[in-house]
């Protein structure tokens, strides 16, 4: 009977260390607003399921959007830039692929996405090292 206990131990410690067991875990995109002289972005995202409200960001202002991990799980993003909401971008947001999760976003913790909207683009920060990378610039057809 120990040794069962201990087997069960094992495993479910070994579950909560594992960063690639995506299934049904909670997760956030994060998307901040550092666009110059303090111009508004306007930000509209969903999934196949559910349609979000349009969202005005005022400059250094982040937008939280909260979900659960499921198969196939797609959250795409169209963002707009003030005063004249012209320019345009619409992005994948989180896609649920270990590549998008672990080598973009940078792993599951601290389970988020964090997407900075610059005058040049939308950045994309890898957490273990903090640094941004430009994914998409205005006007990309994504």
């Amino acid at each position: 009977m120990r040794e069962i206990l201990v087997f069960f131990l094992i495993v479910f410690i070994s579950i909560h260390r594992i960063d690639s067991i995506l299934l049904l875990r909670h997760f956030n995109i994060d998307i901040q607003n550092e666009l110059a002289a303090n111009q508004t972005l306007m930000v509209y995202c969903r999934d196949k399921n559910t349609l979000s409200k349009f969202e005005f960001l005022r400059f250094k202002t982040v937008m939280e959007v909260k979900f659960i991990i499921y198969p196939k799980t797609l959250i795409w993003c169209n963002l707009w830039k003030g005063p004249d909401y012209v320019h345009h971008i619409r992005f994948n947001a989180f896609i649920k692929t270990e590549d998008f999760i672990h080598d973009l976003c940078g792993g599951m913790k601290p389970n988020v996405c964090f997407w900075q909207v610059q005058d040049d683009g939308v950045w994309l920060r890898h957490n273990p090292s903090g640094t941004l990378r430009l994914m998409h610039e205005w006007g990309d057809k994504v």
